[in-house]
């Protein structure tokens, strides 16, 4: 499917929607039909330094509809960022049929950029029928700012029409005491300050581990610049690189999400992270469990 004709089917679904259209803020739902492969939808959540969220809510379609991930990727308006590198934040999500519905993350999430994009992946196969019927969320009238995208089997992202916008809003954190999983960057305890009169270590561990469908790398380096965190198979093969840039010293953690470059999958079995910073070199054992 090219880009003119998702674009194409995309307005037909919400003309079609409008006259079905419910009270309220919502004015009608949406979908596709039927829906390609690796089909996801993203809306742009732009937060600021000291904001993060515990969760999202959305105006689901149908009850009976799974959505088989709901991934979290940090980024910058109008420029969606690659689904390799997205977290996921939940398997198997449902909600209510024409109603808000809500998802609580296992920990709340900040963003090292200007923002995150939300992102629901939809099942291939499925379809939206109508009202009530079939994979859809709800839609609302936009302010003329882009926010939402839709991404099929090519992986492109393609924008919905800034004029709509999904009703899908986040959960904004309040307690502040936990840890925050920071998308893009550092991630620290918020009660944890670094002692700067402590000497850094160098060192790398994972967790959980074995892991699925995620594991955190938290590493630390005793001095800044050049680092490339990369992940290889047993064979000895490249699999995803996760860091190749420069980096502060300090501690550091990225999330691997058991996917190789290219976004897919991989298999059960034990990888191997590399990190390389200057004179460092730390590997770390990982087992994936699928």
């Amino acid at each position: 499917m090219n880009e003119r004709a998702t674009k194409c089917l995309i307005w037909l679904l919400l003309l079609a929607a409008a006259a079905v259209a419910s009270d309220g803020p919502v004015t009608g739902v949406f979908g596709l039909a039927p829906v390609p492969e690796g089909t996801a939808l993203a809306v742009w959540v732009p937060l600021e330094t000291a904001e993060s969220i515990s969760g999202v809510a959305w105006y689901n379609n149908d009850g009976g509809t799974v959505f088989p991930e709901l991934l979290a990727v940090a980024g910058a308006a109008n420029e969606p960022a690659a689904l390799a590198e997205a977290v996921v934040v939940g398997e198997d999500v449902t909600g209510a049929t024409l109603g808000w519905s809500e998802w609580t993350f296992t920990q709340p999430l900040a963003s090292a950029t200007p923002g995150l994009f939300l992102v629901f992946r939809l099942a291939a196969g499925d379809a939206f029928e109508a009202e009530g019927e079939g994979a859809g969320v709800g839609y609302q009238v936009g302010d003329g700012a882009l926010r939402c995208w839709v991404c099929t089997e090519a992986g492109d992202w393609n924008p919905l029409s800034p004029e709509f916008q999904m009703a899908v809003n986040p959960v904004m954190n309040t307690d502040k005491s936990g840890d925050v999983l920071v998308l893009g960057g550092e991630n620290r305890p918020a009660a944890e300050e670094p002692d700067p009169a402590s000497p850094l270590v160098a060192g790398m561990t994972a967790a959980p581990n074995p892991f699925n469908p995620q594991t955190d790398i938290r590493f630390t380096l005793p001095a800044g610049g050049d680092v490339k965190l990369t992940i290889f198979d047993v064979r000895g093969r490249a699999v995803r690189t996760l860091v190749s840039g420069t980096l502060a010293a300090g501690a550091h953690a990225i999330v691997w999400n058991g996917r190789n470059d290219a976004g897919r999958a991989q298999a059960s079995g034990v990888y191997l992270a590399l990190l390389e910073a200057g004179p460092v070199r730390l590997t770390q054992r990982l087992t994936l469990v699928q």
